[in-house]
């Protein structure tokens, strides 16, 4: 069984829109008081389980068709799973714990036949660093709507130039433990990876997001922090004229005295880093991995 520990991933977003708001015309989800993006964990998810699935690891949580090319739900999702896995109801839950990776970590929750499973990684809604402008484009697309149309089809979208995004996420073992869903050092080992290389790997004109910074704190007993906010950062520009990651430095020795402080309990803290970032200080307390 993997042991407790709890993240901080730092990631940007350039000239897209990191989570569009559904409800809000596509626009990128904004704090109105602050004028901070926030990024739902729904979002960072989706980069984990989409990098699983493209490498062939089963995944629950996922777009299927049926035979008709249309999209299933997730009744729909549970029945094919029973199919292909040559199982009964009564077996499903057991099923998904053991072989589907992305409910072993997550959870899920399942309509039919009926019952949730709490999964004991969490993520946590992310927000950005600084105030972010967003910007709407119209353009015209080389294809017309309909026949000898004089123009293209006109496409509009909005966007953010820059945004530095910050996101909490902790794995406990306790929650792993009453689920009974056997979490082991591998599972992690795939999440981290899924989850950087899920950011890198999907791009598009909307998703432009680029992880560059992931710290890991692992604990030897069933102990968390809770928010784990001990990386400095300081940035040289304005928020608004803010567009890349080498305007920002971080500083570790927050970190260092939370390790300090806490060494009875820590067993080793990871640091996962781009090759753009600065870092201010690195101590010899903490190992280090390139992205």
């Amino acid at each position: 069984m993997a042991d407790t520990r709890e993240y901080i991933l730092f990631s940007d977003s350039t000239m897209a829109n990191a989570n569009g708001d559904m409800i809000n015309d596509n626009r990128p989800r904004q704090d109105e008081r602050t004028g901070r993006l926030e990024m739902s964990d729904v979002r960072v998810k989706r980069y984990v389980r989409d990098e699983m699935d493209n490498r062939g690891l089963k995944v629950f949580v996922k777009p299927v068709k049926n035979e008709k090319g249309f999209f299933i739900d997730c009744k729909g999702v549970a029945k094919k799973v029973m199919k292909d896995e040559n199982i009964k109801e009564d077996a499903l839950e057991e099923t998904l714990k053991k072989e589907y990776i992305d409910v072993k970590l997550f959870g899920a929750v399942v309509t039919q036949p009926k019952f949730n499973i709490l999964g004991p990684l969490q993520v946590m809604w992310s927000r950005s660093l600084h105030e972010a402008d967003v910007k709407f484009a119209q353009g015209t697309s080389v294809f017309t709507s309909k026949a000898e149309a004089e123009q293209g089809t006109i496409w509009s979208k909005y966007f953010t130039p820059y945004a530095l995004f910050r996101t909490y996420m902790v794995y406990n073992d306790m929650v792993a433990e009453k689920q009974e869903i056997d979490v082991s050092e591998e599972d992690i080992e795939t999440f981290k990876d899924t989850l950087l290389s899920g950011m890198k790997n999907y791009r598009s004109t909307s998703k432009n997001q680029m992880p560059r910074l992931l710290v890991e704190v692992v604990y030897n007993t069933n102990y968390m922090d809770g928010e784990l906010d001990y990386i400095g950062i300081e940035q040289n520009k304005q928020d608004l004229e803010l567009r890349n990651i080498e305007e920002f430095m971080f500083d570790l020795e927050p970190l260092k005295n939370y390790y300090e402080d806490k060494k009875e309990v820590i067993r080793e803290i990871n640091i996962y880093k781009h090759s753009k970032i600065k870092i201010l200080k690195e101590y010899d307390a903490f190992k280090y991995y390139t992205i």
